[in-house]
């Protein structure tokens, strides 16, 4: 069958401001507060910032019509892939690289030049501690250092957070995890999700990076 589902077609004027019946577990005013707390430094040009906050209207809408949240992923990555082209053209003179031809030439060039590293992902600073400290309890288990007390909680130093980090890879995967993404989602493919905020809270740690 062709046709669409009701709450996915157009709305009539008089429900145009009726919640979309998906969106019926969040109130307005948190998904509002969820949308605004995501948001980019002073130093990110003009244009990236205007793009990221289309990308944040669309996002809010959403409330009203589910189906627009992929359409605001979509519009934040098109400002994540502006930011990468505008910070090669404040870096170009100082590095002998080519002019990339596509996305995924502006991210390797980012990350080859720390542009984006694996530290700047703070959202992915607690997974890395847990990840040490559990290697750590492993350890003092594997040595027969448990006490009567039992497994103590070891808290991992800053540095070797930072290891971890790097072991884990995060700016590459994240990075380019985000351009398969964007890929599927210019191709019509981004499959249903309400995963706009958090896309906009990843998009925005990537070109606060750039501009840091």
């Amino acid at each position: 069958m062709c046709e669409l589902n009701p709450e996915d077609r157009l709305k009539t004027l008089d429900k145009v401001l009726i919640p979309d019946p998906r969106n019926s577990h969040i109130l307005l005013d948190d998904w509002h507060a969820y949308i605004d707390a995501v948001f980019l430094s002073k130093k990110v040009p003009r244009d990236v910032k205007q793009l990221f906050e289309n990308a944040k209207n669309i996002a809010l809408y959403s409330f009203f019509a589910y189906r627009l949240h992929q359409a605001s992923e979509t519009i934040a990555y098109t400002a994540l892939e502006k930011a990468l082209i505008e910070k090669y053209e404040i870096e170009k003179e100082g590095i002998t690289d080519k002019k990339p031809r596509n996305l995924q030439g502006y991210m390797d060039l980012a990350l080859k030049h720390g542009w984006v590293t694996d530290e700047g992902y703070t959202s992915s600073w607690s997974l890395a501690e847990s990840r040490v400290s559990d290697r750590m309890v492993s350890e003092m288990i594997q040595k027969g250092l448990v006490t009567k007390e039992g497994v103590p909680s070891p808290i991992p130093t800053e540095e070797q957070i930072r290891e971890e980090l790097r072991d884990m890879d995060v700016a590459r995967s994240r990075l380019h995890a985000g351009r398969h993404v964007r890929n599927h989602l210019a191709h019509g493919d981004g499959g249903l999700s309400d995963s706009s905020v958090g896309t906009l809270a990843l998009v925005a740690e990537e070109i606060n990076q750039l501009f840091s």
